[in-house]
């Protein structure tokens, strides 16, 4: 059967409006994650937020946290980038994330957008202690916050009970009973087959080794609005 090439290119337009509507939608879609741990203490995990502006997405997790209160927030960076204009949104979202405690790395987009050090101060400002590459003793045990490398080489001395990372590459080299990531956005994935990712892991659990497991989450933002396959997540670790 031979197809004319008008009903292609209308067939062809009808799949490509299709899939980018639905990838679109999933940037408006929070899923909840929940990991039994054993932790005796509730955290909360975020990363990738990439804050332009405090819309709905910023209020719903406002929400979810609310309905959750956590006892520590954990965010994995990619806090802004270049399209985060005034960093007033972003300062209204973080400073209504509310835990006893609240940890947070730089990811790479925090750099390369040449605001960190502007960045770093708003957030010790709201209360977040900003870890690179140390160790805070919390009241869930050690948390080793590793700093952001270009090169994504990383090295062996990352110890902790938990070990924060924007890069989920960095789990290579990281001594952690629970290892937390993102940057991957979830990558690309259909029926279970990564069919693109930035990094080794790509989204979800791995077990790495007896008492040791890494997290990749699928964050909560992005620099333009497509998710293709990867809703937004937020963590919830006891």
């Amino acid at each position: 059967m031979k197809i004319s090439r008008r009903k292609f290119l209308v067939s062809a337009s009808v799949v490509i409006s299709s899939a980018s509507l639905y990838s679109y939608l999933e940037t408006q879609r929070i899923l909840k994650t929940k990991i039994e741990v054993g932790l005796g203490s509730k955290i909360a995990f975020m990363v990738d937020t990439h804050t332009h502006d405090f819309g709905i997405v910023e209020q719903r997790v406002i929400k979810m946290l609310a309905e959750e209160d956590p006892d520590i927030i954990l965010h994995g960076g990619d806090i802004i980038d270049k399209f985060t204009g005034s960093l007033e949104p972003v300062r209204q979202y973080l400073s209504q994330l509310d835990a006893k405690e609240k940890y947070v790395v730089l990811g790479n987009h925090d750099y390369w957008c040449g605001r960190a050090d502007e960045l770093v101060a708003m957030l010790k400002d709201l209360g977040f202690r900003v870890l690179k590459d140390e160790t805070v003793e919390t009241r869930i045990g050690r948390i080793f916050g590793v700093d952001w490398r270009d090169d994504r080489n990383y090295p062996s001395n990352i110890k902790g009970d938990i070990v924060l990372t924007h890069d989920p590459n960095a789990a290579k080299s990281a001594d952690g009973k629970i290892i937390l990531a993102g940057h991957t956005h979830g990558g690309v994935m259909i029926g279970g087959v990564t069919i693109l990712s930035n990094s080794i892991y790509t989204r979800g659990l791995y077990e790495l080794g007896e008492n040791k497991i890494l997290y990749v989450s699928r964050g909560l933002g992005q620099m333009i609005p497509l998710r293709p396959t990867s809703p937004l997540e937020l963590v919830i670790l006891e």
